[in-house]
């Protein structure tokens, strides 16, 4: 990187201290304003030429049509759906991410949730905490089917840790790996033969625009009675109309999530959904963990600077 010409990077979300330093040491001006509200973002945006988001801040077409001299948006995640990406490429700016950061802390939230409603933990905790010490019969995972709706990095983390409690893996996903399905004695299906054969659905794939609503009422009801969903990736890949429908009458038997439609919840039935017994609601805590947070910071540091070498910036 070239110091006579000094960059300027704006983080606007809480983010590990490695982060700024490993910044601040490479010869960049950080900024760090990890509670910026959208407006403040608008007007200060003309003087970065780097901007450090996590999943709160939205880039929106409005802010970068702001940004005089912005280069390049970090993501410290792995998803992207918080910025918009046709007005980023319109005006050639790089993103950048934190692929794989998250794998191991998201994957290990997958196989707590699922356990959590097969075995009714959460509702049998409330009970018991009130002195309703009454027993109530949950299922197992071992020996049933796994569908994995996304078999990237975390699809097959979980992929890995459910085989090894003798769970049946199968896997939806346009781009295949096969050595990776194999690897955990699993297959790839259509969409309708995992929601036909899946005792228990992990909604793990990555997020786009044209991604949402598309798991719904013709899904939930080519399904097995009882079905348990787990879902840590977007809320908006379900109807959620639809699913409060299939959880009413229980043919969805259980669903935990550590996403929402709005976080937290706005309408009515997605009140609805989230107070319901069946339902565990997690606040978008994927990521939370010592560990992780190190490597978010680790990992969008090293991409963010190899992004700048590459650019010659």
């Amino acid at each position: 990187m070239d110091n006579s010409k000094e960059l300027a990077a704006l983080v606007c979300d809480p983010l590990d201290s490695y982060l700024m330093e490993g910044l601040a040491s490479s010869g960049i001006k950080v900024s760090y304003e990890p509670a910026i509200t959208h407006d403040e973002l608008g007007r200060k945006v003309k003087d970065y030429d780097i901007i450090v988001v996590r999943s709160r801040t939205k880039v929106t077409g409005d802010i970068i049509s702001r940004a005089e001299r912005l280069k390049i948006i970090a993501r410290a995640g792995i998803g992207t759906d918080n910025i918009d990406l046709e007005s980023a490429e319109k005006r050639k700016i790089g993103i950048v991410t934190a692929a794989g950061s998250s794998t191991d802390s998201v994957a290990e939230l997958n196989v707590a949730l699922a356990v959590d409603l097969a075995r009714k933990i959460p509702l049998l905790n409330q009970r018991s905490k009130k002195g309703v010490w009454v027993k109530d019969t949950g299922t197992e995972l071992h020996g049933k089917v796994a569908g994995i709706i996304g078999f990237g990095r975390i699809g097959q983390a979980t992929a890995q840790i459910l085989r090894s409690m003798g769970m049946n893996i199968v896997a939806y996903d346009p781009v295949k790996n096969d050595q990776a399905v194999r690897a955990v004695g699993g297959k790839y299906v259509t969409m309708e033969e995992l929601f036909r054969n899946s005792d228990v659905i992990f909604v793990l794939a990555a997020f786009s625009g044209d991604s949402g609503g598309m798991m719904g009422k013709s899904h939930f009801g080519i399904s097995k009675h009882g079905l348990l969903i787990v879902n840590t990736s977007r809320a908006q890949f379900i109807n959620g109309p639809d699913l409060l429908d299939a959880l009413r009458d229980g043919q969805v038997g259980g669903y935990a999530t550590d996403v929402f439609w709005h976080e937290p919840p706005e309408a009515e039935w997605e009140k609805e959904i989230a107070s319901m017994d069946s339902v565990i609601v997690t606040p978008h805590i994927g990521a939370q963990t010592a560990e992780a947070q190190k490597r978010v910071a680790r990992y969008t540091l090293q991409n963010l600077l190899d992004r700048i070498q590459v650019m010659k910036l």
